[in-house]
């Protein structure tokens, strides 16, 4: 189904005038967007796009494929809910999901359950390497990760769904937006995400790469219980900014952006393949969820994520 993505990528890319408008429409990055693009090119053995400077259009063979491209891909979804109405999303799901994701999976879930009474779902919460492990091995049907080396196993599936940006929030009785990062790691003890988790490795990767040295006061395994104490004052910290919670708009904390280019992880749903026509319908509806929140992390209407 390769082709499909791909043409559904080369839709957004033509529609939002730029590799990176397409990016943020289909959930990649944009260097994944670029690279889908070259294999499409590569596949029809001719050039979709004109890159002169920083614009970007359609060549002539580009906008003959367009609504070609747009017809054929409402086929494909015509026929995908058609073959998925007739097989019943029923019985029990086994899903998993980092403590951080699970507002957001929850209420992906209570949409579901409404759409789908006979659904039932046995939710986890764990860590990365065991959600990894119980999704490869079958105990899990699907869960909610951060991306990592996934191995080539038959049937495993990922689809990345957001990202969440890097960033140092602290106490806003001791930051303000026009803060100095680097101040803040002279004159206040640091709270650190655990190392042994991949975000956790990045984190100390991005602070030797910026040469900053912290106060190790605390370390530990909980995105939540660190930024409740930042909020209490008892240190800052360096973290993803979650996408289920409002922590920009929180007037107990600061939140400030790293400098250069923003530095983010990717989450997604691992699939195991063994049910893949109902954790597809997961899959959806998430990315569903995703298109209908407002910036900060809450869903049109005003419900928390």
């Amino acid at each position: 189904m390769s082709t499909i993505r791909f043409l559904r990528t080369f839709v957004a890319a033509a529609h939002g005038g730029s590799f990176a408008a397409a990016a943020e429409q289909v959930a990649l990055t944009q260097a994944a967007v670029g690279q889908q693009m070259r294999a499409l090119e590569a596949e029809l053995k001719t050039t979709l796009f004109d890159k002169t400077g920083r614009n970007m259009v359609l060549t002539p063979a580009g906008h003959l494929l367009l609504p070609r491209a747009m017809d054929l891909l409402g086929q494909y979804d015509a026929m995908r809910r058609d073959v998925q109405d007739q097989q019943p999303i029923a019985g029990t799901l086994k899903l998993g999901s980092l403590i951080t994701g699970m507002g957001l999976l929850s209420t992906t879930l209570a949409e579901l359950k409404f759409l789908h009474p006979s659904l039932e779902v046995e939710l986890r919460v764990q860590d990365q390497s065991r959600l990894m492990d119980d999704v490869i091995s079958g105990e899990l049907d699907a869960a909610l990760v951060v991306e990592r080396q996934w191995p080539d196993k038959p049937g495993l599936l990922w689809t990345q769904c957001y990202t969440e940006t890097l960033t140092v929030i602290a106490n806003s009785s001791i930051a303000s937006y026009d803060t100095s990062i680097a101040g803040l790691f002279a004159a206040h003890p640091f709270i650190r995400f655990d190392r042994r988790t991949p975000t956790g490795m990045h984190i100390d990767k991005i602070m030797r790469g910026m040469h900053l040295v912290p106060n190790e006061f605390l370390e530990l395994n909980s995105l939540l219980s660190i930024v409740e104490l930042v909020r209490k004052n008892v240190g800052f910290t360096m973290a993803p900014l979650l996408k289920n919670f409002d922590w920009e708009n929180d007037p107990g904390l600061c939140v400030l952006h790293l400098p250069g280019r923003p530095v983010a992880r990717r989450l997604g749903i691992l699939e195991s393949g063994r049910r893949s026509h109902v954790t597809g319908v997961v899959r959806e509806e998430l990315l569903a969820q995703l298109q209908r929140m407002r910036p900060g992390g809450r869903l049109q209407g005003g419900a928390s994520a």
